[in-house]
């Protein structure tokens, strides 16, 4: 019997909405402008000494509901900012027998939501502007109270119609000195997720550039009912580990056409 290695928010309600702001129409409605929103909003390069994060959050038939979990998100993406850890493990075995195979994977975020809880009164952004409805997902664009310790000055070019970011296909190895991971998320029941998904990618894409060990088993023993009085099996293990300051999502590409999500994203 072959041995595994794996081992394997709630926030206070602090946005208080008041009576003189209206809702937009963008809740009640998908906007009707998707090309230039999209352009400006998916991008979260700092922006005037401020870290810029995006909130998402699934639609909800409470307006006000789906605010302030979109603002929860984003609180979420500032408490990874200042210390996120992680662990992703692949396990290849290959036996002798024509069906004697597996590949399995384990990937966990070293984080604690709760730690959230006390970035949200900093995030700053207007309803009217900040806010953006695609694939029944709400996102909010927030600025926070912090800066890069190394400014970037890193900026992709995006082409095509569906303004495809250049480091799409031509992911940089280095920006400005930061490690960088690009994160990759398959089309998802909920566009909430899928952007979440490929975001945590991103972290696990940046570990695994800074630290993977190896370890690799390979075993022969005899068996007087096999075709050749022995057999043979073949196991492999990558396991990456890590913690990161300064995690940092610069851009993000949603595909239009088949609803996959790409991250860019660096660390220290």
């Amino acid at each position: 019997m072959r041995q595994k290695i794996f081992r394997l928010l709630p926030l206070s309600y602090l946005l208080f909405l008041t009576a003189c702001i209206s809702m937009p129409s963008f809740l009640s409605s998908p906007s009707e402008n998707t090309d230039n929103t999209q352009q400006h909003f998916f991008s979260s390069f700092p922006s005037g000494g401020e870290l810029v994060v995006i909130g998402v959050a699934g639609r909800r038939s409470n307006p006000q509901e789906t605010i302030r979990l979109a603002l929860e998100n984003a609180a979420v993406k500032v408490g990874k900012y200042y210390r996120v850890g992680g662990e992703y493990a692949i396990q290849n075995y290959v036996g002798s027998g024509a069906f004697d195979y597996s590949h399995e994977t384990h990937a966990v975020l070293h984080f604690d939501p709760e730690s959230s809880k006390q970035y949200v009164e900093s995030l700053k952004y207007d309803i009217d502007i900040d806010t953006f409805e695609y694939q029944n997902a709400l996102f909010i664009r927030a600025t926070y109270p912090a800066s890069l310790p190394v400014p970037v000055s890193y900026r992709p070019g995006y082409n095509g119609e569906d303004r495809k970011p250049s480091w799409v296909e031509n992911p940089p190895i280095e920006i400005d000195g930061y490690k960088v991971g690009v994160g990759f998320s398959n089309r998802r029941s909920s566009m909430a997720d899928a952007v979440n998904n490929s975001r945590d990618n991103a972290i696990f894409a940046i570990i695994k550039s800074i630290n993977t060990v190896t370890r690799s088993d390979s075993m022969m023993y005899m068996e007087s009912g096999s075709l050749f009085g022995y057999k043979t099996s073949h196991e492999n293990i990558t396991y990456s580990f890590g913690t990161l300051d300064g995690f940092y999502v610069l851009d993000f590409w949603i595909d239009p056409k088949l609803l996959t999500v790409w991250t860019l994203a660096i660390a220290k």
